[in-house]
């Protein structure tokens, strides 16, 4: 049971990771700009292109360091085959999928995101990781 609940754990765990990005998507060079700046699809999406390259290029360092142990080893290499999963789509099926986030973001359905839907997803996502780290942290219920 431990066994297919780890690796179930984690793979909730990273796609929540996955989906936090349209909050990691607001940290522009100049604060003030990013309090006021509307952001479009297209922005989103590059943001997350930008960010998809760097995610893989960041596991393969950590895949290549001496000293992982096999728990890590597998976490990182699970990450890794979920990013270049994502990387090797067509980039029509990508979008669709950027897109389905970014609209679940927009909830006015301007087709921007301003600052108060940017504020309100961060705040979803953060209530979504305090209830997976609550839920990792409580102990397993006895099985009869």
């Amino acid at each position: 049971m431990i066994k297919l609940t780890l690796p179930t754990a984690a793979a909730i765990l990273l796609v929540a990771a996955w989906w936090h990005w349209p909050a990691v998507a607001q940290r522009v060079s100049q604060p003030d700009a990013a309090v006021t700046e509307m952001i479009t699809f297209d922005q989103y999406r590059d943001f997350r292109a930008r960010d998809l390259e760097q995610r893989q290029a960041r596991l393969a360092r950590q895949l290549a360091a001496p000293g992982l142990s096999t728990t890590e080893k597998a976490s990182i290499e699970r990450r890794k085959a979920y990013y270049d999963r994502l990387a090797s789509m067509p980039t029509e099926e990508r979008d669709q999928i950027y897109r389905e986030r970014f609209d679940q973001i927009d909830t006015n359905h301007d087709g921007k995101l301003d600052p108060e839907e940017r504020a309100a997803w961060r705040e979803k996502q953060r209530e979504y990781y305090r209830q997976q780290s609550a839920g990792r942290a409580s102990p397993a219920e006895p099985q009869h």
